[in-house]
């Protein structure tokens, strides 16, 4: 009875100050997807694929931050983390493209580097705007010619309150889905990797 009445009080204390200062939110665990979102199946070429994704930024173990009143508390993590994730997804990828059986050529070179991946709610009492911003370089090495581009991703939503783990998991794994088919099937990808466009 104690211990309830004790909850009470602190649910009390912390609704009450959510006006003016705001309750501290709870990490979230995000769960990111590995699946390729390319439907179209290519034959196999008989190419290998060698895939390296690098992370560059500072912290690479987190997403960014809910916000609240204490956004360096409130992080989201990557499950597994967002370098083994685009690893693997990128080794699907390419299989789904036709990569992955024996050659006498030299493996083509796929270098993913991570240049930016920033998720951020607002500070303060009330979290109400989210953002999403991701810079991917890839490059591709083909007995000797190099191609590299990059692409970007921005987005950003109103919420009513900070977002709960399910709707931040399913945005960021969209988000990324997203900006993956931009990449992998833009025309000079494709020229790139040896696929007719």
């Amino acid at each position: 009875m104690r211990n309830k009445y004790k909850l009470a009080l602190l649910s009390l204390a912390c609704l009450s100050t959510a006006v003016t200062s705001g309750c501290a939110l709870s990490p979230q665990i995000i769960e990111l997807q590995t699946d390729s979102p390319i439907i179209e199946v290519q034959e196999m070429s008989g190419r290998s694929a060698l895939v390296r994704v690098r992370d560059l930024r500072k912290v690479s173990d987190r997403l960014g931050h809910r916000g609240g009143s204490q956004p360096e508390n409130a992080l989201l993590l990557a499950k597994p983390s967002l370098q083994q994730a685009l690893t693997v997804k990128m080794q699907n990828s390419l299989q789904t493209l036709g990569f992955g059986g024996s050659s006498p050529f030299e493996p083509i070179k796929v270098d993913l580097a991570i240049e930016q991946f920033e998720y951020q709610c607002n500070s303060g009492a009330w979290v109400s705007q989210c953002q999403l911003a991701m810079e991917l370089n890839l490059t591709i090495t083909e007995e000797g010619d190099t191609f590299s581009q990059p692409f970007k991703l921005n987005q950003e939503r109103s919420v009513a309150t900070a977002p709960r783990v399910g709707y931040n998991e399913e945005w960021i794994n969209q988000a990324i889905d997203k900006i993956w088919l931009h990449m992998l099937t833009s025309p000079q990808v494709k020229r790139a990797l040896g696929i007719n466009p």
